[in-house]
């Protein structure tokens, strides 16, 4: 009970500052578009591009975001039909959204920072591009094919910044070219103005909301392919590792245990929003499975035996 209580400790900081979010957007009238617009075109590019190009790239951590992005995938196609099978409108674009995409940035970086020693960071970051780059194509793409043509939904998707952070990282870190002392100082600022204002657009976007939308069906939904085939995918992958392929340290299998139980990604609530998606259900889903997580994360971080 003390691990637990101690773990669930160190993550209401996050919670507080969805709080703040809540606050800003309902009392001080901060714009929960103008939030989006700072994290998916400014701070998720800067930060995106200085990760990758300033990674040591390793043979092995080039298979992480390949991971990540394929069990994004699975998940996301599989939920997506189980959507259209229950609902058969936009709903089931969210489902899938809800399930596939993790807030493996805003909420997970903090997590890792927490349980991991700082080396073990650059390579969980590594991984997050597989996150990065699935929200920015299949992601991004399913959330638009919610209410755009499919012509219209790539031409989105093409015009979505972080795709072309990540190839402009990657061409740099190839050429060997190294960046500025000046770039890493501001760098470091935007890295925590990227937690912080993510963390934020969830309670900024709830305050925005007229009402919350409970829908037990949706939310049981979201649970299943949230936190429990996220996790099952991940540690059947962590099994072969161990088992058979013998690729990765024991960090980095726990790292991939860790991002596979962070919630769904608070830029849904900025998708459906834009989409408009059924942006109150989606930000209730976001809220409840946010709050699920405090709880749910400790729970299989000490039955795993990481504490």
């Amino acid at each position: 009970m003390t691990i637990f209580l101690s773990l669930v400790a160190n993550l209401i900081p996050l919670y507080v500052i969805i709080a703040l979010g809540f606050f800003a957007g309902r009392y001080i009238g901060i714009d929960r578009q103008t939030l989006i617009n700072l994290v998916l075109y400014i701070c998720m590019p800067v930060v995106v591009f200085g990760f990758v190009a300033d990674l040591e790239l390793k043979p092995a951590y080039a298979l992480l975001p390949v991971v990540t992005y394929s069990i994004q995938a699975i998940i996301g196609f599989v939920m997506l039909k189980v959507g259209r099978g229950v609902y058969g409108d936009a709903r089931a674009n969210l489902l899938s959204m809800c399930t596939a995409m993790g807030n493996s940035g805003y909420f997970g970086l903090p997590l890792v920072l927490l349980l991991f020693e700082q080396q073990w960071v650059g390579v969980y970051m590594f991984m997050l591009l597989g996150f990065v780059l699935y929200e920015g194509t299949i992601g991004y793409y399913i959330a638009a094919r919610g209410k755009f043509t499919v012509r219209d939904s790539i031409i989105k998707v093409l015009k979505f910044p972080a795709v072309y952070a990540i190839s402009a990282g990657l061409l740099l870190n190839l050429l060997d070219v190294q960046l500025p002392d000046l770039f890493k100082t501001y760098w470091a600022y935007f890295k925590g103005a990227y937690v912080i204002i993510g963390m934020m657009i969830i309670g900024a976007a709830l305050s925005n909301v007229q009402r919350l939308v409970f829908s037990p069906r949706f939310m049981t939904l979201v649970f299943v392919g949230k936190f429990v085939m996220w996790p099952l995918l991940a540690y059947g992958f962590i099994m072969a590792d161990r088992t058979f392929l013998h690729m990765f340290e024991e960090p980095v299998l726990m790292l991939i245990l860790v991002v596979s139980m962070v919630p769904p990604a608070a830029n849904i609530a900025a998708f459906a929003a834009q989409f408009d998606i059924a942006p109150e259900k989606a930000a209730t889903t976001v809220l409840v499975m946010t709050i699920v997580a405090l709880f749910y994360i400790p729970v299989v971080l000490i039955l795993s035996g990481m504490h």
